[in-house]
């Protein structure tokens, strides 16, 4: 009868470990040190955790927890990347367009609420439409009918992203510059004499 009670209890005591174990994967701890704020995961033991993730510059959540969950640490790691990347984009001269991407891609990693996709999402596509349409400048520097092309494919891509209103317009009226310049170069060249080959 003993040796029953003693496999029943022990069953009970696996059990309730297996059952603590599993929640505290769900537990997220944080602390602040040297100026970062330190995210640890809970393991699979009851109180075992590991580094998840460092954030230099972050200030903890506020009001301050002892265990947070994945709801609660996940929106709150999204926002850091996204401050992080208006934070680069606000630097003055010509943005680190892959470090902006590089954090905006981090914080869609723990974007786990819609509207938080969407703010990264947005940015995204804001940082694609500037890099489009600096390309597109360039392009159109060289006043070339195949410079001119690729600047139209260029604000082509920039107008299918969403732009607001007065991008929007500007994107337009740009497009519709570079179409009347390069009808402008055909002209020319359709009209300019054929020149005789050497030697003629």
């Amino acid at each position: 009868m003993k040796k029953y009670i003693f496999i029943i209890v022990l069953a009970i005591l696996l059990f309730i470990t297996i059952i603590t174990s599993h929640s505290n994967r769900n537990n997220y701890y944080v602390k602040y040190k040297a100026g970062a704020v330190e995210i640890s995961k809970g393991r699979f033991s009851p109180l075992g955790k590991e580094l998840f993730i460092i954030m230099p510059g972050a200030q903890p959540p506020s009001p301050a927890k002892k265990v947070y969950d994945r709801e609660e640490i996940f929106p709150y790691i999204t926002k850091y990347y996204i401050d992080k990347a208006d934070a680069v984009l606000d630097v003055p001269g010509l943005p680190d367009f892959d470090g902006i991407r590089t954090y905006l891609n981090k914080s869609l990693s723990f974007a786990i609420t819609p509207d938080l996709q969407k703010e990264a999402s947005i940015r995204l596509d804001r940082i694609d439409r500037m890099v489009l349409l600096y390309k597109a400048d360039i392009a159109i520097s060289k006043d070339t009918i195949t410079e001119l092309k690729a600047a139209l494919e260029y604000l082509n891509r920039a107008k299918a992203l969403g732009p607001d209103t007065i991008e929007s317009e500007l994107i337009r009226l740009k497009i519709e510059w570079v179409r009347e310049r390069i009808a402008v170069i055909e002209t020319a060249q359709a009209g300019a004499p054929v020149q005789d080959k050497p030697g003629k």
